[in-house]
């Protein structure tokens, strides 16, 4: 019998309080391995990736994401929300950007079944099935995602970010902006920085 997240989750994670990427790191791993909380939400879709939020308070949500082969996100960043994430089964690839002495430059990375990984909001990659067996994912954000940026090239063939809501609302803040620069490991990482910030740094 499945027994409901919610009741587990008030039990085990503080409800004060956004988590830090060590908590988020620990809640997706001990939520991917309890499948009595989860398994009864798996689908598969070969027409689209499947994903169903589990749980959201004012402090994190938890995600449930469902893959199988050519599904992927494209390159994102979430925001203001940190994330941590657990593969369940089956393998993923993380695509980034790094820096490099000969410029920005294309790599990445397998996520195998066990595996778990962090990020801030202003980290910038995108996830997409291996190939073989279906994927199962659990994706843990806080605070809870609201709005992500995408990543695509515009009418000039530039690379471009578009932010969206969680009602797909198209509206870009007019008062943040974001620059780009390598983050400790030289991954791509949006800096946000407000319109006032800009002024000063431009006086």
């Amino acid at each position: 019998m499945t027994r409901p997240i919610g009741e587990w989750i008030h039990e085990h994670v503080p409800d004060d309080r956004d988590l830090n990427q060590p908590e988020l790191a620990r809640l997706a791993t001990i939520i991917g391995e309890l499948p009595d909380l989860w398994r009864d939400k798996v689908r598969h879709d070969a027409g689209k990736r499947y994903y169903d939020q589990l749980y959201r308070d004012s402090h994190v949500d938890v995600w449930l994401i469902c893959w199988l082969d050519d599904q992927k996100t494209g390159y994102h960043d979430h925001d203001l929300s940190s994330g941590g994430v657990y593969v369940c089964e089956g393998t993923l690839i993380e695509d980034r950007f790094m820096f490099s002495v000969a410029g920005l430059e294309h790599s990445s990375r397998e996520r195998p079944a066990g595996d778990s990984f962090v990020f801030d909001g202003a980290y910038i990659h995108g996830m997409r099935h291996a190939g073989g067996p279906p994927v199962t994912s659990i994706h843990c954000y806080s605070p809870p995602l609201w709005r992500m940026g995408y990543y695509e090239a515009d009418a000039q063939g530039s690379l471009s970010r578009m932010p969206v809501t969680s009602i797909h609302c198209y509206s870009p803040p007019l008062w943040r902006m974001g620059y780009y620069e390598a983050d400790a490991q030289g991954s791509l990482s949006r800096i946000s920085m407000t319109y006032l910030d800009e002024i000063a740094e431009s006086a």
